[in-house]
């Protein structure tokens, strides 16, 4: 006589001629080695040493998947917007050349030259920053910098019978460009950084000019003024380090070399210290 079972589990129906055993853990189901039709007394469980083999294959698998996705989000990390604020000490080189100043009143009919060296001596700045670092040792930084104060430079000249000229040259200016960052981590808190970059700057000076009693003991008998702007096109680099001080809070100091070449202007020197804060 023919006895048959059916177990919805795998479709199939079973007989006697099977000798179908029980899994042991769990009598509900029933395995065999490959884990469908249940052949002879061979049966495989979740206790059974070929299903932990291949429960343990499995894991091994998920790890691997785990891992790769680990690495993928470790190099999403690294893909951090951030904003700046830098304080840049400068140091200006001057041209040879001279300004004339050939409507002043109270020259000689040719003018007034005044070399580039006596119109500018520094240049501090302040400047603000937005940048990106996709890849651990590569960077995009923008910035926009503009001189926190005016540079005034005054000059006492002699004029004939008891008067004196005062010369006074004031200096502004702002320049914007991009920046391109090489990283060179050192740790997890500390990286070296260069960069090369371009910025356009717009330069803008005034010349102001009265005449007074060498005693002083009078205010301006006669005053004059001048204004005059300059543009170029610089190129910048240089490089520095930064400390990972905080979580999203990174302390930069650098060092820049910004060719300019206008008529007052060689290049200038920065020497920069800042934060950026991540997000």
């Amino acid at each position: 006589m023919l006895i048959t079972q059916s177990y919805s589990a795998f479709g199939v129906e079973y007989g006697d001629l099977y000798e179908v055993e029980w899994c042991p853990c769990n009598p509900d189901d029933q395995y065999d080695k490959n884990g469908s039709v249940v052949l002879g007394k061979t049966v495989m469980c979740p206790c059974d040493s070929m299903y932990s083999g291949y429960h343990a294959s499995l894991e091994k698998d998920v790890r691997k998947v785990q891992a790769y996705a680990n690495k993928a989000v470790e190099k999403a990390s690294h893909f951090k917007y951030y904003v700046g604020v830098d304080y840049n000490k400068s140091q200006i080189t001057n041209t040879d050349n001279s300004v004339n100043f050939k409507s002043n009143i109270f020259s000689s009919v040719n003018g007034k030259d005044v070399p580039a060296s006596l119109i500018m001596d520094h240049q501090d700045n302040i400047g603000l920053v937005i940048g990106t670092r996709p890849i651990p040792n590569l960077g995009i930084e923008a910035f926009y910098s503009r001189s926190y104060s005016k540079n005034e430079v005054t000059q006492v000249s002699q004029l004939p019978s008891s008067y004196h000229l005062v010369s006074t040259y004031t200096t502004e200016y702002h320049g914007y460009g991009i920046d391109l960052l090489g990283y060179l981590p050192v740790s997890d808190y500390f990286d070296f950084i260069a960069f090369v970059g371009v910025g356009h700057y717009e330069f803008k000076h005034t010349a102001g000019f009265e005449v007074r009693y060498l005693d002083g003991s009078l205010g301006p008998v006669d005053n004059f003024g001048h204004d005059f702007s300059e543009k170029t096109l610089a190129y910048r680099l240089g490089g520095g380090f930064q400390f990972n001080i905080a979580r999203g809070l990174v302390l930069r100091m650098m060092y820049r070399y910004i060719h300019m070449d206008t008529d007052l202007l060689k290049f200038t020197q920065e020497f920069s210290v800042g934060v950026r804060f991540l997000f």
